[in-house]
């Protein structure tokens, strides 16, 4: 039994405490030591914690029995005795600003009755919107609600998705507006300062609902201070971890930083399947506060040890119950498991170059606007633009001594997930040179490979529809962007885009055929701040426009501005 009394606080800067005391046990002293704030007293056998921290007592102590010792407030008594661990939201009252199908309302509903919990949704499934509605609809308890990608460009998306689904402001943490009307990301100095302005109520700064940052924000011990003291004080009231995947080490920094995060609502979002590896759940449920014991005692508890010194992990048990701990705090469909999807989902994946790629794109992009006026004039301008299209795609093809980029890196990621679950993958680029890199980054998932220069194409998609070890198809979207079926694969990844709709769109129609079972999901890679967003305006919104281009029918004039407005 949990037996709980308010009195006037003796050693924290409160006017009054609660007074916690239990038989002892591990595990209720690290439940006990999870606050943020609390004081033993040997003396008495008792933890003094603050009054605002009955919400997270009783979310602790929720499988125990709590008794109330003499006197405590009516509001603190209420709570305890209805075990109302959070306040409750009528979700029935909530307006969506887009309207979500069957499984993104029931994940709408299952957010409001869990104050901490991981949606766990196949890729495609919307975690994003469902977490947008979900924050939104807690607004009015309290000021902000801060979101961490794990994935570093997923930051632009996040902020283009709360413009689509809500009608709140989001704010990139550390960004402005520079000379050239560009947003840009600035030092983790300009971080901290937006911190500071923005936990001032009176600044400009509290308009933004949704704040936004990156995992590697958190390595800064000031901003990680700062956003601890934000939380504790209800000025973040709740936390959104996307691909949180990326913090399961304990160890890492930004996986020892999200501790530090310890608002009353947190929600993690991934599309990963966790429990292949049982200790990747460690510091994904400790920060739900679901698991409270070392990642010592937690090994041991689900690991058979064994090998060299008896320090490797040689099998697992005791599943069933870690199973069911996570399945306590979960929310996971299948595409499979849902019957209200659309034929293809679009999605636009915006990530940042590295360093030198940008480097390198803004030499590029010097290059072609000291012959701007040659490429005006030219029969084909779209040609003059390979170049700086490519360093976007892969540095290699243009330096010797630079080979990175930032979407190969999120390829390989979004690959991870699209074959977690026994799925396929489809990769397509403009460009051989970019999808001989592909190949090569993505040998592990035995891919299958077509591009002009491969004589037996059918031999490939043979290869892709009928082996179960063939995971992924990549190819040029000249050479495999018509005329094949690939219904074998539901992620269709466009490393670049055609300037023609009509190319692209047969492009995806290689998944999306007769014969083809369950959404496809079509995602295209964009470099923030590149020449690819403004080809993606231009495919999406004016098709016609890039199709006079290509065609040579557009005006000189129109040409003129065209060509300027691409190279930014």
């Amino acid at each position: 039994m949990i037996t709980i009394k308010q009195k006037k606080a003796t050693n924290l800067k409160t006017k009054e405490s609660l007074y916690v005391s239990f038989p002892y046990s591990l595990d209720n002293v690290s439940k006990i030591k999870s606050l943020p704030k609390r004081h033993y007293i040997p003396e008495t056998h008792e933890w003094e914690v603050p009054v605002s921290e009955i919400n997270n007592v009783i979310a602790l102590f929720s499988d125990q029995e709590i008794n109330i010792s003499g006197k405590v407030n009516t509001k603190v008594a209420e709570k305890i005795e209805n075990r109302v661990m959070f306040d409750k939201v009528d979700g029935s009252d909530y307006t969506f600003k887009t309207t979500p199908f069957q499984h993104q309302i029931e994940g709408f509903n299952y957010g409001l009755a869990h104050n901490k919990f991981l949606l766990g949704d196949e890729q495609g499934l919307g975690k994003t919107k469902q977490a947008i509605d979900i924050a939104v609809s807690r607004k009015s308890q309290f000021k902000h609600t801060l979101i961490v990608c794990g994935v570093n460009g997923l930051k632009w998306n996040w902020l283009n998705e709360i413009g689509i689904h809500s009608n709140e402001k989001g704010h990139i943490i550390g960004s402005f507006i520079n000379a050239k009307g560009e947003m840009e990301v600035g030092s983790v100095k300009d971080r901290l300062k937006d911190l500071n302005l923005i936990a001032d109520e009176k600044s400009i700064y509290s308009k933004y609902y949704f704040l936004i940052t990156n995992i590697e924000t958190l390595r800064d011990e000031a901003i990680c201070k700062k956003l601890e003291e934000m939380c504790i004080k209800g000025i973040i009231g709740m936390v959104i971890i996307d691909e949180i995947h990326k913090c399961k080490n304990p160890t890492s920094q930004q996986g020892k930083a999200i501790h530090s995060l310890k608002s009353f609502y947190k929600m993690a979002l991934t599309g990963t399947p966790l429990m292949n590896q049982p200790l990747d759940l460690y510091n994904v449920l400790k920060w739900l506060d679901v698991e409270h014991h070392s990642f010592y005692q937690f090994r041991n508890r689900y690991c058979v040890m064994g090998g060299y010194g008896g320090y490797e992990v040689v099998g697992y048990k005791n599943l069933a119950e870690l199973k069911q701990k996570l399945d306590s705090v979960m929310l996971r469909r299948l595409k499979c498991d849902v019957f209200d999807l659309p034929e293809k989902v679009h999605t636009t994946e915006y990530v940042e170059m590295t360093a030198k790629q940008t480097l390198l794109y803004k030499q590029v992009r010097d290059e072609i606007r000291a012959d701007i006026d040659k490429i005006k004039v030219s029969p084909n301008p779209l040609a003059q633009l390979i170049r700086l299209r490519q360093a976007t795609g892969w540095t290699g093809i243009l330096s010797s001594s630079i080979a990175e980029s930032a979407k190969m890196d999120r390829m390989i990621e979004l690959v991870e997930d699209a074959t977690a679950e026994g799925g396929k993958a489809i990769i397509f680029s403009n460009w051989e040179e970019v999808t001989k890199i592909a190949k090569a980054k993505l040998k592990a998932y035995n891919p299958a490979y077509i591009t002009g220069t491969v004589k037996d194409r059918q031999h490939e998609v043979d290869r892709f529809q009928n082996d179960d070890k063939c995971k992924v198809i990549i190819g040029t979207i000249g050479a495999m962007g018509t005329g094949l079926t690939l219904t074998a694969g539901q992620t269709v990844i466009f490393l670049d885009e055609p300037w023609n709709k009509a190319n692209k769109d047969q492009a995806e129609d290689r998944a999306h055929r007769i014969g083809t079972t369950g959404t496809v999901n079509i995602i295209t890679i964009v470099c923030k701040d590149t020449i690819d967003e403004r080809i993606r305006e231009i495919v999406e919104e004016k098709g016609e426009m890039a199709d006079m281009l290509v065609d040579g029918k557009l005006n000189k004039a129109d040409r003129s501005k065209l060509v300027d407005w691409l190279v930014g």
